[in-house]
């Protein structure tokens, strides 16, 4: 989905010119069928009516769409109000009335563009260089013979909505130009899935938590998650039956949920930021999944939400970003007096709670330090990710994993372990050691100072990396970074 503000693809330059089409305008055909209405040159008639079977069959799912976004978006302020009062935000109200009035302003321009599309010559728009088409705009590069399109959502303004369109491009021969690829193209614009009606509102949701609020530690995703879940449901809820299926279609457990229940660990679920996207790291049926049993618990506890309990628990812990698991169930305990660790530790595999009481976390980080030193990277590895599913709070094994990792060809992943264990040892002391000297284990010590300021230890962990290395990428890479925050802080002295 388009995030708010944001190009499909990034446009160097706002074209100033348009094409001879649009100068044509007054001259253009009409077709009308649907809600769209389609704008073409006299000769192109044939092709304009493939266009309009192309455009009720594949982009009408996604303007419907927007067009209940923007009902349900209708009153941004009445509808911000509500929503921080739920989270006892009202600080954030104005910030995010503003934020869904933009949400809506989005849709309501994808609306007007999509429904109204147009047929140009290619020949009109090469030599122009592209198509100013309002909120749509296309640039053609000569050297590949291609165009791109991306939206421009910036300043939005009567004029720019009014002249919006979404071109189509017609070749000499009276081929339609990428006509197999035409309803991706719109699609990738303009959407298609229902659960973007409630994606406006979970976004703005947990935008208010994770950084109005300042509540966004690496293991709490089961509170965000949840907590966000939960108010999307009550917002679609109040604006009718359909809103209501729709949300609950998103968030409630359903077959696939259900086939994957004893994966889900909602302890050790790390937030988006800290988490590999790219596959086999990343299970997207578990994490839909994940989404909706945190959204459960959370509904369970609140139930009807009586004496503004979700907002009394925000007011214990909120602008707290150290607030990690046990201090989000000292407030909710504080609050209702349930001790939702408990709730939370059956969202939690049967095996892996059974590990936590019984110290099976500290026995696999002695056998992968063993193994570590036998040089069985992948046998230290698989130890390591099981022990940080029973303590994902775990330094020492988050950092050893990191160099490991970098032995096994697995960088980006241990860029995230790094990343992720800098921002507990901000929060935290905790004491960790590498189980093995390791050049790779240095460089990942000199990421980690990096992450923490420390540039003066950084370079000193990067000098034996490469003195044994002198062309290893990622630390001469590492040392720039560093030249370059020195210089900046010497320049804004």
């Amino acid at each position: 989905m388009i995030q708010l503000g944001k190009c499909v693809l990034i446009i160097i330059t706002i074209l100033v010119s348009t094409t001879a089409a649009s100068a044509a305008e007054d001259n253009l055909a009409e077709l009308s069928a649907e809600g769209f209405t389609i704008r073409y040159p006299a000769a192109f008639e044939a092709q304009a009516k493939a266009v309009l079977n192309m455009a009720v069959e594949h982009i009408r799912p996604g303007i419907q769409a927007h067009r209940q976004i923007v009902q349900l978006l209708s009153n941004p302020s009445e509808l911000a109000a509500y929503i921080t009062d739920l989270l006892g935000a009202e600080e954030t109200q104005e910030a995010t009335r503003v934020r869904l009035t933009a949400y809506k302003e989005k849709s309501e321009a994808l609306v007007h563009a999509f429904s109204n599309i147009r047929i140009i010559p290619a020949a009109d728009a090469v030599v122009a260089g592209g198509v100013d088409a309002g909120v749509i705009q296309v640039r053609y590069f000569h050297d590949t013979d291609e165009f791109s399109i991306g939206l421009e959502l910036h300043s939005l303004n009567a004029d720019r909505l009014k002249r919006s369109f979404f071109p189509v491009f017609v070749n000499a021969d009276g081929k339609i130009r990428s006509e197999k690829n035409l309803p991706d193209t719109a699609l990738n614009l303009l959407g298609s899935s229902k659960a973007m009606i409630p994606a406006a509102i979970h976004e703005t949701v947990s935008w208010i938590i994770s950084e109005k609020l300042n509540l966004y530690h690496p293991f709490t995703r089961w509170f965000l998650e949840g907590v966000t879940g939960w108010v999307t449901l009550r917002v679609l809820s109040r604006a009718g039956e359909e809103y209501a299926n729709i949300a609950r279609e998103v968030y409630t457990p359903g077959a696939v949920a259900k086939k994957v229940r004893n994966k889900v660990n909602l302890f050790a679920w790390p937030q988006s930021a800290f988490q590999n996207k790219k596959p086999p790291y990343l299970d997207p049926e578990l994490e839909v999944a994940q989404t909706q049993y945190a959204v459960e618990a959370i509904g369970n506890l609140l139930g009807g939400n009586r004496n503004k309990t979700l907002a009394r628990i925000i007011g214990e812990i909120k602008h707290r970003p150290d607030v990690d698991t046990d201090a989000i169930c000292a407030a909710i305990k504080k609050i209702t007096d349930v001790d939702f660790k408990k709730t939370l530790l059956t969202y939690v595999p049967e095996d892996i709670v059974r590990a936590m009481n019984t110290g099976e976390a500290r026995r696999l980080i002695s056998q992968a330090e063993k193994s570590a030193q036998e040089k069985k990277w992948a046998d230290a590895i698989a130890k390591l990710r099981r022990a940080l599913q029973i303590d994902p709070y775990d330094v020492n094994a988050r950092i050893n994993l990191a160099w490991l990792e970098r032995e096994n060809s697995e960088t980006l992943d241990s860029e995230i372990q790094v990343f992720t264990a800098a921002r507990l040892l901000k929060e935290k002391t905790y004491s960790f050691r590498l189980f093995a000297p390791s050049v790779e284990g240095n460089y990942v010590l000199a990421r980690l100072a990096i992450l923490l300021g420390n540039l003066e230890y950084a370079k000193k962990f990067l000098e034996p990396v490469l003195a044994a290395n002198p062309d290893h990428k990622d630390a001469k890479r590492a040392l720039e970074e560093i030249r370059r925050i020195e210089a900046s802080v010497k320049g804004g002295k």
